[in-house]
């Protein structure tokens, strides 16, 4: 419900009609029905998608060290079989999306959180930050704070009066990703970024937050400039990724009530 109103003001301020891109709910719980059939068939399964829509990406290059190279399918889909539980890394590639380094784990035989989100390429000047998580919570909310200036989130999802910055993809049924590029970063100001629990906004005990397998990844010239995972075992509905400050990433990192 919290949607409606920012969707009627959109709809009065500018006139246009507004569509969900990305997957439908039922071709994402297909594709989840298919990644779990696969995995009962011993194998691990991986999916890729646009980090701007949540849409698959066929044809990108996976290169995980000590099991192989692979090719994602037109569902962004790779697999393999089923490893030994331990720490891997792997690097995601494909012509117009930034080249990606990825850490993830295989525990009991498989990757638990296996969706991840790559950001198409963007000019030198930017900064995109994408979040991924697993089915809990449902509705994790991504915000960007200039001091003194604009908030992006789901409340306000498009600046341009102080340099651009936008949320491309708001999620609200697990998994994300969420999405927000900002076009201009002011040397001389502080930016926040930090994301909220909207499942349990109303309960500062939760710890589901830091049980999300939450991560985001920040990039900019080009590239993955960081990587960051939620604190585990922090009751809280507040994480507080990082600040830039002269425009340089500060991490902070922690889970607050």
């Amino acid at each position: 419900m919290k949607r409606l109103g920012i969707l009627a003001l959109v709809l009065i301020n500018y006139g246009i009609l507004f569509s969900q891109t990305g997957l439908s709910a039922p071709d994402e719980a297909a594709i989840r029905s298919e990644m779990a059939i696969l995995k009962m068939r011993g194998l691990v399964a991986m999916r890729f998608a646009n980090a701007l829509d949540g849409n698959a990406i066929p044809g990108g290059t996976v290169d995980i060290p000590g099991i192989g190279n692979f090719t994602t399918n037109n569902k962004g889909i790779i697999t393999f079989p089923r490893k030994a539980d331990g720490s891997f890394s792997m690097t995601f590639s494909k012509q117009g999306f930034i080249t990606t380094p990825i850490d993830f784990e295989i525990q009991l035989g498989s990757v638990i959180f296996n969706w991840f989100s790559i950001s198409p390429e963007i000019p030198n000047k930017d900064f995109r930050m994408v979040l991924d998580w697993g089915e809990q919570p449902a509705d994790l909310d991504l915000h960007f704070e200039k001091a003194g200036g604009y908030h992006i989130s789901y409340r306000n999802t498009r600046t341009a009066s102080d340099g651009n910055a936008m949320l491309d993809r708001d999620d609200t049924s697990s998994y994300g990703p969420e999405t927000i590029t900002v076009e201009k970063a002011e040397a001389n100001s502080i930016y926040n970024l930090y994301v909220i629990d909207y499942t349990n906004s109303g309960n500062n005990a939760s710890s589901a937050l830091s049980r999300s397998g939450a991560v985001i990844r920040v990039y900019s010239q080009n590239r993955l400039l960081q990587t960051f995972s939620v604190p585990v075992n922090t009751p809280g509905a507040k994480w507080n990724v990082f600040k830039i400050e002269n425009g340089n990433v500060v991490p902070l990192n922690t889970v607050t009530r």
